[in-house]
């Protein structure tokens, strides 16, 4: 029988709770039932919220999968013109509120409504109706016209991280992942008021070694990992998180550690949605974890080139993505008024080859592809 590790409570279906281990808000999906009690867990709801608050941006710009809810939306803006606009997933923009244009021309009225969505479409009719009582809300959703425009300006949004809240969120996700491996309670005990009440504590930090790179934008391969390292001789213990191979910590979880040697590894492609191998050479001394935690050097410089990195492996998922809808609907209208026993020919195949080459290059250009630095 499992215990929970907060309170030490056994954890039976009766109040059975399923933790996710890296939050299941930016795509978590390594999860366990036998770590926290269903009693326990709302302790941490604070924390893990303002963690995934923090991190909701690059989830909706990844378009993430999660296992209940959707991304919420978070304010941008147009740069250009100062408009503030809603940033949805797959970083996708669509105007906060509806814009709406009613005219009458003699006994004829013009309506144009502009929203974000169909519930938003619903709701302004709704609105409109009380005064125009000639509006048909049903069939006006019916003929509404789904479509995308393309903007030439930046986008600008804020995208915040730390803070003590923050940091609680990642150690509990190291010592979640500790006793999910079979780690012993004793050793990290000392972090529970910490990580529940916010008591003061020195255990994460900033940690961006050398030898580990920022992202491949050439694969788009976006992890979330952790690693577990145990060193009885050098009384270690101790965790190194990435999410979304930028963000990147060091959590001691124990200086007087006399626990088995041992390293523990998990790799999630977020974009992949799959457990990757992955090889992580990080062998810190005593000494050199200390440092980490003691000192609480500035990594502002890192942190913004690992940003610029992810936001570039981004761009290029995005546009990969455009590409294969576009070629897509080339090769389905090219084909649409072709009878089904035409012989495809060697004209035809050139023929379809120049629309989809014409295509992907204006799509490219349009998107900036071949200004990247």
């Amino acid at each position: 029988m499992s215990k929970c590790y907060i309170c030490e409570c056994e954890i039976s279906p009766d109040n059975s709770y399923k933790e996710h281990i890296i939050l299941n808000s930016i795509g978590g999906r390594l999860k366990s039932s036998s770590l926290i009690c269903n009693r326990c867990a709302p302790h941490f709801d604070g924390i893990d919220a303002a963690l995934g608050k923090q991190l909701n941006t690059i989830g909706l710009v990844l378009d993430i999968k999660r296992d209940r809810y959707k991304n919420p939306y978070t304010k941008a803006k147009i740069v250009s013109t100062g408009e503030e606009v809603s940033l949805i997933s797959g970083g996708k923009i669509v105007p906060i509120k509806p814009t709406i244009d009613v005219r009458y021309d003699g006994d004829n009225a013009y309506l144009s409504v502009s929203t974000r969505d169909e519930n938003q479409m619903r709701e302004a009719l709704n609105g409109l109706k009380r005064n125009h009582p000639w509006i048909d809300v049903q069939e006006l959703i019916s003929h509404a016209i789904k479509r995308q425009e393309s903007i030439d300006s930046p986008i600008q949004y804020q995208l915040t991280f730390g803070g003590d809240e923050a940091f609680r969120a990642i150690c509990k996700m190291a010592t979640s992942f500790y006793i999910y491996k079979g780690g012993e309670r004793n050793h990290i005990s000392h972090l529970i008021p910490y990580i529940k009440y916010g008591e003061l504590n020195n255990s994460v930090w900033y940690y961006y070694p050398e030898n580990i790179t920022n992202l491949n934008s050439e694969n788009i391969e976006v992890l979330h990992t952790l690693f577990l390292v145990g060193n009885p001789n050098e009384k270690t213990l101790y965790a190194y998180i990435e999410l979304f191979s930028t963000l990147k910590f060091i959590v001691l979880l124990s200086e007087r550690y006399t626990g088995k040697e041992y390293q523990e590894f998990y790799s999630f492609d977020i974009i992949g949605q799959k457990i990757i191998d992955k090889v992580i050479d990080i062998n810190l001394s005593r000494d050199e974890v200390l440092k980490v935690i003691q000192l609480q050097e500035n990594k502002l410089q890192q942190i913004q080139n690992s940003l610029r990195c992810l936001f570039k492996t981004i761009n290029n998922k995005q546009i990969y993505e455009s590409l294969s809808k576009e070629v897509e609907n080339v090769i389905e209208n090219f084909f649409k008024d072709i009878p089904q026993d035409t012989v495809f020919t060697k004209e035809m195949s050139s023929e379809l080859a120049v629309e989809c080459t014409d295509k992907i290059a204006a799509l490219l250009h349009e998107k900036g592809f071949f200004n990247q630095e």
